[in-house]
């Protein structure tokens, strides 16, 4: 890991905000900020479990941070257990997963617009296509047999249909109107990644995976699935996987084993390099390599993260969410992709995730 002079980093990460902020559904001309919160990076603190004090923080252009930005904006509280967020035109979403709740606010004041609860039970991650939205629900955590895709008309905000599903669906990405559904298995441990058919809404095919597929990504034709293992404590601890999936025949191309104890997280990809965490450090392999990389490409230990919690790579900036020891507030690091420091800041209870406005 690479430190370099701070001024200059942090107007790198500054820039490369703004111009993730400016670029989505915009002319290339200078613009007024739409709202309060128009350009700047969102931080999703999941809050306690059922403590109900999930929140949203939020990081301007000028490094000024705000906290609980959803009480300040609407004087009510977020929810309990903050899962994810997601954008669609001028709304956000936000799926807080124990109060089996969406609140929408409009993405550039944070005003509320609606919540959805309606057939929305356990909710985990979102995604868009076209005029609707597909939402991972884990149902009851303790009946396998419950859990769906909810299919919510953007139009009324309201869910139109469910598409029943293996335990356990969490982490979505759309592909060419393709749904892809990774199984991590909910109380329990999954290993399978559900094909659904958007404009029909209906299961198409299951991939097997390996246990616990932590994350997705899909470039040039491949998907990309990182899967962490089932853990020591099971009693059957598995092996951690990187594998490759043709998007053209849904088949498993590639499968790289981790070594034995070694439970990968997370997955990301930016610029032809994939990203993942294992034990507290960010490892990076280029996409064409054939083995898994031997040594950490940053060790964030070194500049005081505790708990590696949160992860997310976009335009040249990594973003890392530490939740510390889960009681007390935390902290956020960002680094650039060449490993290099750039920034820390606090954050409030359990931050887990980060998002660029108009990304």
């Amino acid at each position: 890991m690479k430190h370099t002079h701070y001024a200059t980093l942090v107007a790198i990460a500054i820039a490369t905000l703004f111009q993730s902020c400016t670029s989505d559904d915009r002319d290339d001309a200078p613009q007024e900020p739409l709202g309060t919160y128009d350009q700047g990076l969102f931080i999703l603190n999941e809050g306690s479990f059922n403590g109900n004090n999930a929140s949203v923080s939020f990081v301007d252009s000028d490094e000024e941070s705000y906290h609980n930005i959803f009480f300040a904006v609407n004087g009510s509280g977020l929810g309990d257990v903050a899962q994810s967020m997601a954008f669609h035109d001028e709304e956000a979403y936000i799926v807080v997963s124990n109060s089996s709740s969406i609140e929408v606010v409009d993405r550039y004041s944070f005003e509320h617009i609606t919540t959805i609860t309606n057939q929305i039970l356990n909710p985990r991650y979102m995604v868009f296509n076209g005029d609707k939205a597909f939402i991972s629900n884990w149902g009851d955590p303790f009946d396998t047999a419950d859990d769906y895709i909810a299919v919510l008309n953007l139009a009324n905000h309201t869910v139109e249909s469910t598409i029943a599903v293996a335990e356990g669906p969490e982490k979505l990405l759309i592909h060419n109107g393709t749904l892809y559904v990774a199984h991590k298995g909910g109380y329990g441990h999954g290993n399978t990644v559900s094909v659904i058919n958007t404009a029909t809404s209906s299961l198409t095919t299951t991939i097997p995976v390996g246990d616990v597929p932590d994350g997705m990504v899909a470039h040039n034709g491949t998907l990309y699935v990182i899967s962490s293992g089932k853990p020591d404590w099971t009693g059957d601890e598995t092996l951690g996987k990187l594998q490759t999936i043709n998007l053209n025949t849904n088949a498993v191309t590639t499968t790289t084993d981790f070594a034995a104890g070694e439970h990968p997280g997370n997955l990301e990809i930016d610029n032809g390099t994939l990203y993942y965490t294992l034990n507290g450090n960010v490892y990076a392999m280029g996409i064409t390599d054939t083995t898994l990389p031997t040594t950490a490409f940053i060790q964030p230990g070194a500049d005081g993260l505790v708990t590696l919690y949160g992860f997310k790579v976009h335009d040249g900036t990594i973003y890392l969410a530490d939740a510390k020891d889960y009681v007390s507030n935390g902290a956020a690091f960002i680094y650039s992709t060449t490993g290099d420091f750039i920034r820390q800041f606090g954050t409030q209870l359990i931050p887990n995730g980060f998002y660029v406005d108009n990304l």
